[in-house]
């Protein structure tokens, strides 16, 4: 069958981020000053990189991006608002850090000099018009509080319909990636937002029989994903909506084949990937210059380069994953949090080898672990990355959490009594 609902998914959903962004840049800079100088000063009370527990290396806030932002969104132009979107530049004085040069920026109408138009910045449409109404403290509030509140009807649509593997499967990844941090910074409030849609989404569409928009869905789930997220936490978006499906369609349909599921991670990467290609492209035809040089020259520093750090490859690897894991909950709170975590996980390994169900599907178990390690890949791939950032791109891992929790506890729901179980393949009597 032709893609035809994707590729007109595709386009809707690309002339709608366009024009999304143009709204906002036609917003006077008046209407938004007086909010965006409290915003700045506000900003400027605190670091650039702050912990709120100085025992919690889960703790850490990024103001940095946060400035970079509200600088891009201040410099957007309503007398040229396509080129200005476009360019998606904001003021810089290697003098200050980006919290004054924000500052700066709003108190003497600074003019832009540093373009950042690798990415969308695409919250700044939504960020942009609540700086009429509010500061950025006020938006913290307010991301936290919608946070919240999707999450609960996520879990209470999960609860009504008995789906309560998932929901306990996501209720512990929250909690073990300290979801009660996310709020504190527009950067990784985004994903956590639309990881909580995509997850409604994808239950209603279950729900209603829809199997036919799966691939759509996944594919603007992907473009949503680029036009919003800053290199944060982006296999969120993925990972948790694709298993929370998986989860509702094999519990509802005995008839489901994992192999149909195989062109969900291909959509949400074709719209991912695409929208990013888009923006270039956009950006290249609008501004008339090659953009390619200057983006690329960043991916590849991305992966592997040299920016800040220069540990050698092992040692970037290692590293990478390394300050990843150690800021998951409790391995966050030094070496009593360690031991309790090495604790859990070999818990965890008795009751997934010991008590396994009578008939383990490793079709089921092969995408678990497969989903588990989507994560790790991007750490890997993006090692300069994921190691310098490793205080917001850890909480990637809740796909992984996630998807290890349905593991063990899709192979705990088969039994039958706590006395009749398999050991290794044979009956024991507990």
């Amino acid at each position: 069958m032709k893609p035809v609902r994707e590729i007109l998914t595709f386009v809707i959903v690309t002339i709608f981020f366009v024009f999304a962004l143009l709204l906002a840049a036609i917003i006077p800079r008046d209407a938004i000053k007086e909010h965006m100088l409290e915003s700045a000063e506000y900003l400027c009370e605190k670091e650039v990189f702050y912990n709120v527990s100085e025992t919690d290396f889960s703790s850490r806030i990024d103001r940095y991006a946060d400035s970079i932002l509200l600088g891009i969104a201040w410099q957007y132009d309503s007398q040229n608002p396509l080129s200005s979107v476009m360019n998606s530049a904001y003021y810089h004085n290697d003098k200050n850090n980006e919290n004054e040069n924000l500052l700066e920026a709003v108190q003497y109408d600074k003019s832009s000099n540093l373009q950042y138009l690798r990415y969308w910045h695409g919250s700044i449409a939504v960020v942009r018009p609540l700086l009429v109404f509010m500061p950025v403290k006020g938006i913290y509030i307010l991301n936290g509080i919608v946070l919240f509140l999707l999450t609960c009807l996520l879990g209470a649509m999960l609860l009504k319909k008995k789906y309560y593997i998932p929901l306990v499967g996501l209720i512990i990844g929250l909690v073990i990636n300290s979801v009660w941090y996310v709020p504190f910074s527009l950067e990784y409030s985004w994903t956590f937002l639309l990881m909580i849609l995509f997850g409604i989404t994808v239950t209603l569409l279950a729900e209603k029989g829809k199997r036919e928009w799966y691939g759509a869905a996944f594919l603007c789930f992907g473009m949503v994903t680029c036009f919003f997220d800053f290199l944060t936490t982006e296999t969120i978006t993925l990972t948790v909506p694709a298993l929370l499906l998986f989860c509702i369609e094999t519990k509802e349909n005995e008839d489901f084949k994992i192999k149909r599921f195989v062109r969900i991670p291909i959509a949400w990467g074709i719209g991912y990937v695409s929208t990013w290609l888009t923006k270039w492209l956009l950006a290249s035809i609008v501004l008339h210059e090659n953009v390619m040089p200057y983006v690329t020259g960043h991916v590849s520093e991305r992966i592997g380069g040299n920016e800040f750090v220069n540990p050698g490859f092992a040692d970037y690897i290692l590293g990478a994953l390394g300050r990843n894991l150690r800021c998951l909950l409790p391995f966050n709170y030094g070496a009593a949090g360690v031991i309790i975590g090495v604790a859990i996980i070999i818990l965890y390994i008795y009751l997934a080898y010991v008590y396994r169900g009578k008939n383990i599907d490793k079709s089921k178990a092969a995408l678990y672990l497969c989903a588990a390690a989507v994560p790790y890949i991007r750490f890997i791939v993006l090692h300069n990355h994921s190691y310098l950032h490793y205080f917001f791109t850890y909480r990637a891992q809740l796909g992984m959490v996630f998807a290890m929790t349905l593991l063990l506890l899709d192979g705990l729901k088969v039994w039958e009594s706590l006395g009749n179980v398999r050991r290794h393949g044979k009956k024991a009597n507990l």
